[in-house]
This record gives structure tokens, C-alpha cells and sequence, in this order.
């Protein structure tokens, strides 16, 4: 208490650029709590409300405890980890509303797509930084299986890869526009954080095809059901999509080592890439995100990190970019329940957990219920069944 009165006391000149610096680190949250401890820094700063400034609109968090992970509201969770891949921070936020609407999914920027639980569902976005919620006139797509999001200008892109399809919606859209032969195309864009457009989508394409990558092979819907093959064959010659340090860079990981190339639209050619300074990149056949190494204690800089399912086992697996070797880091997890752990013990490293990230499947809320709504139909009384009586009959005895 005494600590924040001291802050609150300092004059408004000096509040205000003390309170600026925040968002240059897209640190909105703490910016906020600077405008919470006295009127006078609140008349010394703006607000985050319907600001034009982009700062506001973070851009380098993510969601890695996330509640969509959850296909069972039994292991919901309220207080999600984000984690700034900038500055390596990763606060906890309590974020009690969200028991009043079905999560869809999360975005790269720590934003949360909701649905409304009152039909029709109406779909929203929520800041956790600020507690603002844009609501939207469309009703949510209900059948969205391993759904991912991107907020994209004012428009709310949705991407469900069962039925390769692409949905789209301004906040006043009476409805959800669907664009399935864009599907492929933009869905390449989504795994790297990042859009292109004109020629630089013909310099990704032909480039993946002078390695013989098709845009088809570079996610998965399920990827332990996808890419759990004892050979070696179904991890290699692939191709990521990631921006990194403003960079647009494509990563082919072939049979013994790894490409990297840099798009750009000034240029006529793709440029490789030997070293990526002190960025650590994150693949994952459902998205990719780099990080500055020098904020995440033991991530290796100028390295690569990324999954394998070998025997049905989930490991961790780094390339170095200099030495061009791969070595087995540690077990990975493939969600955050304790359910579904495999081959990871707590507590988790930030590896483990950034590693992770990039292979999140799990469905919507909102799908995951009308499913349930269908179950009396099809299993005598099955609105008794719940996950934890499912795992009861599962316990083995040894009498």
C-alpha cells in the first residue's frame, strides 16, 4: 500500500510517460493498473476504450492455459497464463466472466472469442488486459471443430480445419461469410501469425513447391493421429509459416536438417537464412510463434524447437541453427489437464509449455455442448454421463 501511494504521488507530468512506456512493450495490463491507483494519473493518461492507438491492441501475447483446452466444463479454468513473447512475462489473469459465455477459442494477442450462452450465441472478443468486449451481431458458427481465430483489422476471422473452411465477420455482420476456396491460402498465413498478400503469396508458393511441400501437409487437425508414425518420414519435408522479429520467415524442415528463408516483398527472390540472432522459433503443425530467448530462462537462442510422436511417445526435440544437430530436450505435454499429460511431469517448463502451444486442438465450448444436447438421442440416459463417472469405470483393481 505504501509502495502504491508513493507511485500515485508523483506528479502528472512525470505519470504520464511513466504510464506511456507500458504499451511500447505491449504490456497493457500493467498500464492499466497505473491508471487504477489515483484520479490524477488517470487524468494523466488515456484510456485503452475505443483507442485508436495500436499499442493498445496487443500483439505479442499468448494463451497457453488456455480454458478451450478443456473439452469438458469439469477442468474449465478461470485464471489463464498469457505470456509476452517480447518481454518474457507470463501473468495470471482472473477472468471470472467468462463462466457467462462459451470460449471458442483464443487469438495471438491474449484475446478471447466468446459466445453468448443465451441463444443465439451471439459471437464477442474479449481483452483480458483491459476487461473490453466487442460484441458482434453475427451468431458464433456452432460446428467448429479445433477452431482458431485471428483478429484482423475489425473483422473476426474464424478457421476450422475439419471442414477447411474460413469464416469471417464484421462487429455489425448480420452473419458469418464463409470463403472455402480461400481456406488453404489463408490458413498458411495463420500458422506464422501473419497475412500476405499479392506477390509475396506467389514467392511462399513457389518456393514450397521447389522443395516438393504441399500447403495441404502443413497442419494437422489431430496431430498424434496425424503424425504418430515410428518413422521418421512423416516429420520431415514440411514447411512453417512464422513471422519473426518483423520478419516473414519460411522453415523447411527436411530429412537431416533444417532451411530457413526470408520473404520480402522488395526483394525478387526468397533470401536464406543461416542465423536467427537471439529469436528462438516454436514449430507446431497448428501454429508457430518466435520468441526473444534472451527473456525465457534455459531457451536456447538461434535454435528451433518442435514436436515428435515417436512409439506413441511425445517428445521435445531442438535443431541447432549453427551446428545444424537435433537433440531430445525432455517429455512434452499435450494439454494442461492432468488427463490428457503424456510423458511430462509438473512442474512444467516454459519449453514444455510454449511447446505446447503450438499443437492446441482442442474444440469450442459452445460445439462441445450442442454435442451433448444430441447425446439423449443416441445414449439412453446420457445426460448422467460426465467425464469423471467415464474415468470411474476405467480404474482397475487388483483383487
Amino acid at each position: 500500500m505504501a509502495e502504491s501511494a508513493g507511485w500515485s504521488a508523483l506528479p502528472t507530468h512525470l505519470g504520464h510517460p511513466g504510464a506511456d512506456c507500458r504499451p511500447a512493450t505491449n504490456d497493457v495490463d500493467y498500464y492499466m493498473d497505473l491508471r487504477a491507483v489515483c484520479a490524477a494519473w488517470r487524468r494523466a493518461t488515456a484510456g485503452t476504450k475505443n483507442s485508436p492507438d495500436p499499442r493498445f491492441s496487443p500483439s505479442q501475447w499468448i494463451v497457453i492455459d488456455e480454458v478451450s483446452c478443456s473439452r469438458f466444463r469439469s477442468f474449465q479454468r478461470l485464471t489463464p497464463l498469457l505470456v509476452n513473447t517480447a518481454t518474457g512475462r507470463a501473468p495470471g489473469r482472473s477472468l471470472p466472466m467468462l463462466r457467462n459465455y462459451y470460449v471458442i477459442a483464443t487469438t495471438h494477442g491474449g484475446f478471447f472469442v466468446l459466445a453468448d450462452r443465451k441463444a443465439p450465441h451471439a459471437a464477442c472478443v474479449l481483452s483480458p488486459f483491459t476487461g473490453y468486449l466487442v460484441r458482434f451481431a453475427a451468431p458464433m458458427v456452432i460446428d467448429l471443430v479445433a477452431p482458431a481465430a485471428a483478429v484482423v483489422d475489425s473483422n473476426l476471422v474464424l478457421f476450422c480445419d475439419e471442414h477447411r473452411t474460413m469464416y469471417m465477420a464484421e462487429p455489425d455482420s448480420g452473419c458469418f461469410s464463409q470463403f472455402r476456396d480461400w481456406y488453404p491460402y489463408k490458413r498458411v498465413g495463420f500458422l506464422g501469425f501473419t497475412y500476405a498478400g499479392g506477390d509475396v503469396s506467389d514467392k511462399i508458393y513457389d518456393l514450397m513447391s521447389s522443395f516438393g511441400v504441399r500447403p495441404s501437409e502443413m497442419l494437422a487437425v489431430y496431430p498424434f493421429e496425424d503424425f504418430d508414425d515410428p518413422s521418421e518420414t512423416r516429420h520431415t519435408d514440411r514447411c512453417f509459416l512464422v513471422e519473426s522479429a518483423g520478419e516473414l520467415l519460411m522453415i523447411f524442415k527436411l530429412q537431416q536438417h533444417m532451411e530457413l528463408f526470408k520473404i520480402d516483398n522488395d526483394r525478387s527472390a526468397p533470401e536464406p537464412v543461416k542465423s536467427i540472432g537471439n529469436r528462438t522459433i516454436f514449430l507446431g503443425y497448428r501454429q508457430c510463434l518466435s520468441v526473444n530467448a534472451d527473456k525465457f530462462h534455459s531457451v536456447e537462442a538461434n535454435c528451433i524447437y518442435y514436436l515428435k510422436c515417436i512409439d506413441s511417445r511425445l517428445s521435445i526435440y531442438k535443431y541447432d541453427l549453427k551446428d545444424e544437430k537435433e537433440e531430445r530436450i525432455s517429455g512434452a505435454i499435450s494439454s494442461i489437464n492432468d488427463v490428457f499429460l503424456c510423458d511430462a511431469d509438473r512442474p512444467f517448463t516454459i519449453i514444455q509449455l510454449l511447446s505446447s502451444y503450438t499443437i492446441s486442438v482442442w474444440g469450442s465450448e459452445l460445439e462441445v455442448e450442442k454435442s451433448f444436447e444430441l447425446l439423449p438421442h443416441v445414449i439412453p440416459d446420457a445426460e448422467e454421463f460426465r467425464l469423471s463417472s467415464y474415468l470411474k469405470d476405467l480404474e482397475f483393481n487388483d483383487d
